[in-house]
C-alpha cells in the first residue's frame, strides 16, 4: 500500500492552495493508495475560527472529513494526522495513531512544550515526529522526545536537507523513519511517502505498521 504521509488541504492550512476534493485525486492519480491528512494545528489556524475551543477543532477537521468523503468516491483510504508546532520555536511536527477525540482532547497542543506535546501522544498511544528537522529554518529538537523524524520531506519550495536529517536520526537512533511529499499545491504530488506490505484502514493501524517497522520509504519519486 502507497501511503501520502504529509499533505495538506486548503479548506484548514492557509499556505495550502488545494482543496481537500483535488489533493486526494492527485494524489490517486500519482499512485497512492491511501494519504494522511496533516493539516496544521497551529495557533495561527485555529484561533483564526470562531467559537469555543471546540468549536474550533470542529472547524478544524472539515479538511480531513472532505477529503474522506473524496476518498471513498475514488477508493483511496484516508487517514487522520497532524502537523503541529509547539512552544520553543518555528519547528513542526507530525503526529500519527490519532482519532478525531485526540484533537478535542488537545485543543491547544500547538502551546504545549515538546514534554508535553510527547506525553500527550504517549498517553494517547500515538506517534510523535519531528517534521523536516533541518530545513532552513528550522532545528533538530530533542531526540529523546521524539518517536521518529521525518528524514525525507519532498516539498520542492525549501531546503529540507534531507541527508542531514537522516543522518541526524541515525546519530540518536530514532528509528522509526518517515517520508512525505508536504503536499501544498499541485505539483507536489507523488514526491514522497511510504509503502506497506498490507493495507491499513486508519490512523491506528497506519501507526502500529510504522512502529513494527515494516515501511519502505519513497526518497527518489
Amino acid at each position: 500500500m502507497k501511503i501520502e504521509m504529509h499533505a495538506h488541504t486548503s479548506e484548514v492550512s492557509p499556505c495550502a492552495k488545494v482543496p481537500a476534493e483535488e489533493m486526494v485525486k492527485a494524489c490517486a492519480e500519482a499512485g497512492y493508495q491511501g494519504v494522511v491528512v496533516t493539516d496544521h494545528f497551529n495557533d495561527y489556524v485555529l484561533e483564526s475560527f470562531p467559537g469555543s475551543a471546540r468549536d474550533r477543532v470542529t472547524r478544524y477537521l472539515e479538511g480531513y472529513q472532505r477529503a474522506q468523503e473524496a476518498g471513498a468516491k475514488l477508493g483511496i483510504q484516508v487517514i487522520l494526522g497532524m502537523e503541529s508546532c509547539i512552544a520553543g520555536g518555528p519547528e513542526d511536527f507530525l503526529v500519527y495513531g490519532i482519532g478525531m477525540d485526540f484533537f478535542y482532547q488537545n485543543p491547544i497542543f500547538y502551546q504545549y512544550s515538546q514534554e508535553q506535546a510527547f506525553k500527550a501522544c504517549q498517553e494517547y498511544g500515538a506517534l510523535f515526529f519531528q517534521a523536516h528537522p533541518c530545513r532552513s529554518y528550522c532545528k533538530p529538537r530533542d531526540p529523546h522526545l521524539l518517536d521518529g523524524v521525518e528524514v525525507f520531506n519532498g516539498n520542492p519550495r525549501h531546503e529540507n536537507n534531507n541527508p542531514r536529517a537522516r543522518k541526524w536520526a541515525e546519530k540518536y537512533h530514532l528509528g522509526i523513519f518517515t517520508s512525505g511529499s508536504d503536499f501544498h499545491q499541485l505539483e507536489d504530488a507523488g514526491k514522497g511517502g511510504i509503502i506497506l506490505p498490507s493495507d491499513v484502514h486508519d490512523s491506528m493501524e497506519l501507526a502500529a505498521a510504522l512502529k513494527q517497522g515494516m515501511a519502505e520509504l519513497i526518497e527518489n519519486p
